[in-house]
């Protein structure tokens, strides 16, 4: 107890009010000490129950809330320290481990599957039509050389290049509708899920990555995925199937012909899937680097105050090209190596017709052979090749997809370290 010192009036009476003052502030200073005792003697659990005070007056209770027990400091951070591997775990090793084609298709509802099994058909349909016109070819060349002319065979050779041009229009127009409204509702469904991931994920995911760049890729590699599930991926099963096709009439026609023209094969196939290859990997390394170079643009034009007024521009320009530069000159180096493959394939496939029409003309120059059949063997197989060249720019672009699309498929498999839609997890205050 502090002692009160009562002043006195000239009358000799104390002040009422002083000795008031005095006895509460003597009563909040024994509430204090009684709950610093408690606290001493039992610190492992939360807010004690005092008990009243000696003066009679109301106690102070202790609020419990109703959901969790309480949770000490020392047990949260036992808990947080234990957690933490585990969640890293799945920030990294949250991705696939391989991506597939086929993932690009995860938000695929049925009726983008069925336009992509009428685009695959049509497109199909159409590459096997081109070279059935070696077949026809190969009936006018017979009718011609006969004496008088065949026009019974001329007719009906007409006739079937009209119905293969009404066909190929057909079967071409709906394989290119099919493909790129499928295209457009996957990029749709993919930039709408890609973003709400974003948003879920949590601020700790934001302290590794930068978010900066999760805009260039929202917007720069949407645009590559699209490409490559649209009319390129439309075109790579028409040229395929132009290649079977082609090849099959070449066989039938003319087996041995078609034989040696394929020994060319070996390295058209070998420079062709090195350039699918390397087109693929560099791709996904130059998405990257002008991922990053974005991401510099867009957080120097989003402060250009402060930018401009610390004279940091130079600095940021700088910053900026380097990484342009950087993907610049591994694209020179990449497109002069693919250069040189290309133009290996190219020369491999000229080769193979000088050695089709060689040996062709001099099997029918000994009449083992009819001239309709030589051209339309030579005709097939120069058709079936001929849709080498033209896959390969095809292939290329679905390869880019694909590599653009790895990393945000990713981000898309990453698990959040704090999930919000869990009420039964974690600590709840």
């Amino acid at each position: 107890m502090i002692p009160v010192r009562q002043r006195r009036w000239p009358s000799g009476e104390p002040t009422n009010t002083h000795t008031t003052a005095l006895t509460a502030l003597n009563h909040r200073i024994t509430v204090i000490a009684a709950l610093i005792v408690q606290l001493a003697t039992n610190p492992t659990r939360g807010m004690p129950t005092l008990a009243k005070s000696p003066l009679g007056n109301d106690a102070y209770l202790r609020v419990e809330t109703p959901r969790h027990k309480p949770v000490t400091s020392s047990e949260s951070d036992l808990s947080e320290s234990k957690k933490e591997p585990s969640l890293r775990r799945q920030i990294v090793d949250g991705g696939p481990t391989s991506f597939k084609f086929t993932h690009l298709y995860r938000f695929a509802t049925p009726l983008d599957k069925w336009l992509l099994l009428v685009g695959v058909i049509t497109a199909g349909a159409n590459g096997a039509l081109f070279p059935l016109m070696a077949i026809v070819f190969g009936d006018v060349l017979t009718g011609f050389t006969s004496i008088p002319v065949d026009m019974d065979a001329v007719n009906k050779a007409a006739l079937n290049f009209f119905l293969i041009a009404v066909a190929m229009f057909f079967t071409d127009y709906l394989s290119y509708v099919a493909f790129y409204y499928s295209a457009e509702r996957q990029m749709k469904a993919l930039r709408s899920e890609a973003l709400k991931h974003m948003l879920y994920l949590d601020i700790s995911w934001y302290d590794e990555n930068d978010a900066l760049q999760l805009s260039s890729r929202l917007t720069g590699d949407t645009v590559k995925i699209k490409d490559g599930m649209g009319q390129k991926l439309g075109d790579s099963f028409r040229f395929t199937v132009q290649f079977i096709v082609g090849f099959v009439i070449g066989f039938i026609r003319g087996w041995d012909i078609t034989l040696v023209m394929a020994c060319v094969m070996p390295f058209m196939t070998i420079s062709l899937g090195w350039l699918i290859k390397t087109m693929r990997i560099k791709s996904d390394w130059a998405q990257k680097v002008y991922a990053e170079a974005g991401s510099v643009a867009e957080e120097t034009l989003g402060s250009i105050r402060t930018v401009a007024s610390l004279n940091g521009e130079q600095k940021a320009i700088k910053k900026f090209e380097d990484k342009v530069f950087e993907a610049e000159r591994e694209n020179i180096a990449l497109h002069k190596m693919t250069s040189v493959v290309f133009s290996m394939f190219l020369g491999s496939v000229w080769i193979m017709y000088s050695i089709g029409l060689w040996y062709g003309g001099w099997k029918a120059s000994k009449g083992d052979t009819t001239p309709g059949d030589v051209f339309a063997a030579f005709f097939g197989v120069m058709m079936g090749t001929g849709s080498l060249a033209q896959i390969s720019p095809n292939v290329t672009a679905v390869s880019k997809a694909a590599g653009a699309a790895e990393e945000l498929f990713t981000i898309l498999d990453t698990a959040s370290a704090i999930d919000a839609e869990k009420e039964d997890e974690g600590i709840i205050p």
